[in-house]
């Protein structure tokens, strides 16, 4: 390092000579001394002096001299010497009452580590000082030159000290001595893409010599189905930009980015120039690889990824479905309820354009007529109607791959095989134990041998036990009491006769959802009273919150339950168009979604689901479609 005052050509010593010399360090002076309101300032330090570099911690566009900005659009820029032992010159503002400023000093606070250093390498801690010429005015810039043969990125702490040993606070930049091969100054680019939308990506570079040739794209985290759908700067020869840039030490590129599905991908980008130095090779810091996502963002975090499914009755499509279920294996099944089926989808059969069903299964039966009913095995053990629905409107799956549907017109639930092969049935319609009026949700309790059932009808819970080679009824609780008229209607009681319960606690009004989070307690959809109560497994009320509303933890028919991994609560909020998060204590956590039939809105959802990997489906009544979600960064 040297220094040059106020403009004069005379050189006085090498920087690191002086360290030799053991000069003090002004970390030395007391407290008192460095807090001192005589004490000099530093106002900036540039480096070179010709350039001020808007980017922490240098100094914001408002405070940069006159004449040292970049160019707005060059926003890569950074601060660079040669390290090829060339003078570079720097500047150190000032402002001192005193106007008796006589020494400044640098501090090297990091540098990077070289091996079997050779002289002239910065070393944490070395201090380089010099005496500045005689000040005559309060404010003005020392110049300095610096110069090193070795690439390092370099932090300094420089500092002021005046006649009476007072000394100003320190102020830090950092630079990079760049060696022969050419360096990333810096990646911009959009975090999210809309889908089908052109996105610039700029990639600044500093190269030395001059003599920059070709950028390449490597491609490190991509989805292997979905990445042709981008259109991505990628050619396994490099892009040549030698002629563009040719003679250019420093400077930025502008690239362009567009995909047409949703998806996350990590681009890693490697300079080359005219002699086969890459970038890579440098022993400098720099940002090589850059990720976006593309697709609609819905909430933090939570992102769309997928949709499939539109109004129809052939294989693929569907009549306003209510319910859906995920397998262990990531296989979905969507209970077709106005088709009066079940479909089975398997995402890794997916393609962009085409996303159709593994199994179908199903086919209208009224029981109570036997209209359309048929006899599936031709006068076999089976009965008509046995694989047949009437409206099915939800689904759970066990951890065998077992398929729980009910079948909600004929009043009872039908097992299935992962295939849609008939295993078993239990039900009629009724108000005894075992028999429903218009069931409508299930649940498996996360042991697999218990499950529940949404009794809408008869305004209760029914739980089963399903290990058994046969279905047996264990219990229910609830009924009917409308909370929303006054006075209520139904048979709406005190449950503790003036304790702390209140009057319709443990009481429904059609519930049509549950859940069973992983200490067993069961969340209720109460739908016709617009809140979600909470039980113990054998139905113990526990709590209960929301209201009919727009506000957050208020409801208009809530339906679908799902827990996340993390242990949240999704509500489906049908007639608000949204889902609202809860902790399993009932606190609101935040709410997504707005009507609309594009990526990520909904129109009346019914139902939720959260595959092993943390995505969420969703299934719409109106329009007829299942939608993906998920948090591309964890995928």
């Amino acid at each position: 390092m040297r220094r040059r005052g106020n403009g004069t050509a005379r050189a006085l010593v090498f920087a690191f000579l002086l360290v030799l010399f053991g000069l003090n360090a002004p970390g030395l002076l007391s407290q008192s001394q460095i807090e001192s309101p005589e004490a000099p300032r530093v106002t900036y330090v540039l480096l070179p002096k010709s350039r001020c570099v808007v980017a922490p911690p240098s100094l914001p566009a408002d405070k940069c001299p006159t004449g040292t900005l970049p160019p707005p659009d060059f926003i890569t820029a950074i601060n660079w010497i040669a390290a090829d032992g060339s003078d570079f010159e720097g500047a150190i503002g000032y402002e001192d009452i005193n106007k008796d400023i006589v020494r400044v000093s640098f501090r090297v606070v990091a540098a990077t580590e070289v091996k079997d250093a050779p002289p002239g390498t910065f070393k944490v801690g070395q201090i380089f000082s010099f005496e500045p010429p005689a000040q005559t005015s309060d404010k003005g810039a020392f110049d300095f030159r610096i110069f090193t043969t070795v690439p390092q990125d370099v932090t300094l702490e420089v500092t002021l000290e005046d006649a009476k040993k007072n000394i100003s606070q320190p102020k830090i930049f950092s630079f990079k001595a760049v060696g022969p091969e050419p360096i990333i100054s810096g990646i911009v680019f959009p975090a999210e893409i809309p889908l089908r939308a052109e996105q610039n990506v700029l990639v600044g570079f500093v190269d030395r010599e001059g003599q920059l040739s070709r950028v390449f794209f490597q491609l490190v985290n991509f989805d292997p189905k979905r990445v042709g759908d981008c259109t991505l700067p990628i050619d396994p020869n490099g892009l040549d930009v030698s002629e563009q840039v040719f003679g250019e030490k420093e400077g930025q590129l502008s690239f362009t980015i567009s995909c047409n599905s949703a998806q996350r991908i990590i681009l890693k980008v490697v300079l080359v120039d005219r002699q086969g130095n890459r970038s890579e090779q440098s022993v400098l810091r720099q940002r090589s690889t850059f990720e976006f996502i593309a697709g609609r963002k819905v909430a933090d975090g939570l992102f769309f990824l997928d949709q499939f499914g539109q109004d129809g009755s052939e294989p693929g499509a569907f009549r306003r479905p209510q319910g859906i279920a995920v397998d262990s294996k990531g296989s979905i099944y969507v209970a077709d309820t106005e088709n009066h089926r079940i479909q089975r989808f398997d995402p890794d059969t997916f393609k962009l354009t085409e996303k159709k069903p593994s199994f179908v299964w199903g086919g209208q039966c009224l029981l109570r007529t036997g209209a359309g009913c048929s006899d599936p095995d031709g006068g076999g053990p089976l009965v008509p109607g046995d694989g047949q629905f009437n409206g099915p409107t939800d689904i759970a799956v066990d951890a065998a791959g077992n398929v729980y549907v009910v079948d909600s017109g004929n009043h009872r639930i039908q097992k299935f095989d992962s295939t849609g092969k008939f295993l078993g049935k239990w039900g009629t319609r009724g108000s005894g134990d075992g028999q429903f009026e218009t069931p409508i949700g299930i649940a498996l309790d996360g042991s697999g041998k218990f499950i529940y059932v949404a009794d809408k009808g008869n305004h209760r819970i029914q739980k089963f036990d399903i290990s058994g080679p046969t279905v047996r009824f264990v219990g229910k609780w609830g009924s009917e009491c409308n909370l929303t008229v006054t006075p209520p209607t139904g048979r709406c009681i005190d449950p503790d006769g003036g304790g702390p319960l209140q009057t319709g606690d443990g009481q429904f009004f059609e519930p049509q959802a549950i859940a069973v989070d992983g200490a067993g307690n069961v969340y209720v959809s109460d739908t016709g009273n617009h809140r979600i109560q909470k039980f113990d497994a054998n139905g113990k009320f526990l709590l209960k919150w929301g209201r009919n509303g727009l506000a957050q933890g208020q409801f208009d028919v809530p339906r679908g339950l799902a827990f996340t991994k993390q242990g949240i609560l999704l509500v489906v909020d049908q007639n608000n168009n949204r889902v609202q998060e809860f902790n399993a204590d009932g606190t609101f956590v935040r709410q997504w979604g707005e009507q609309g039939n594009g990526e990520g809105e909904l129109n009346a959802p019914q139902d939720i689901a959260v595959d092993s990997a943390g995505n969420i489906y969703i299934v719409e009544l109106l329009n007829n479609r299942v939608q993906k979600l998920g948090d591309l960064k964890t995928q």
